[in-house]
């Protein structure tokens, strides 16, 4: 089963020197980064097949980093590999960037398996192989019932629905904010995706969901 995981965030403000600072204030959110990214691609000790993993990051400019776990190199599951390799990334990215190389929103390979391309949301330019319209779930964090236009639901709930949703097809979406934007704003052809929001209580953090999803899908192979 193809499986896309798209995290959006508002930018990379980290810098190296925060990998190697315990108390750094960036360390939360690129162990949080990392964590999503590692249960998304990495199977035991080997990737896993038919992944991809989408990065959209806001700022200085809208853009998206792509990772293929089919063509992805150089990457290992602990937080420093993942990081470094953004960083190197953002650094390429912005060079292209200032030397008018987007003009064409071409994608842009700044790390064998790992492209970078200009995009206003999320799903820009987004090619999945499926007969049937593709399961699409956007988990937001509960924040004390912020958000009354998204069911708040159980971790119980919440792997009945990966379960039910997933049975019988051959490719599955997984969207994850890490800052307050709403899957509603984002244009999407709804014929194209079967699209549920839900909540989930701040005690489960997104990565432990994202590992929940994989054990699921593994399950429902096709």
């Amino acid at each position: 089963m193809q499986r896309i995981f798209v995290i959006s965030l508002t930018e990379l403000n980290y810098e190296k020197k925060d990998l190697n600072v315990s108390s750094s204030e960036y360390r939360r959110s690129i162990g949080l980064l990392s964590r999503i990214v590692t249960n998304a691609i990495f199977l035991s000790h080997s990737l896993r097949e038919k992944v991809i993993i989408r990065i959209f990051i806001e700022k200085p400019v809208s853009h998206i980093i792509q990772i293929d776990s089919a063509t992805i190199r150089y990457l290992g599951p602990e937080l420093r590999s993942l990081a470094s390799l953004l960083l190197k990334a953002k650094k390429k990215f912005l060079e292209a960037l200032s030397n008018n190389y987007f003009t064409n929103n071409v994608w842009f390979e700044a790390n064998p398996g790992l492209f970078i391309r200009l995009a206003s949301n999320p799903f820009e330019d987004l090619s999945v192989k499926a007969s049937t319209p593709i399961p699409l779930v956007s988990i937001a964090l509960d924040n004390n019932n912020e958000n009354p236009d998204v069911k708040s639901i159980t971790l119980k709930e919440f792997e009945h629905l990966i379960m039910t949703l997933s049975e019988k097809k051959n490719a599955f979406i997984v969207y994850l904010s890490l800052i307050p934007k709403q899957l509603s704003k984002i244009p999407l052809n709804t014929q194209d995706y079967i699209i549920t929001s839900v909540a989930i209580s701040q005690k489960i953090d997104l990565a432990r969901l994202t590992n929940i999803v994989n054990i699921i899908l593994d399950g429902n192979k096709k």
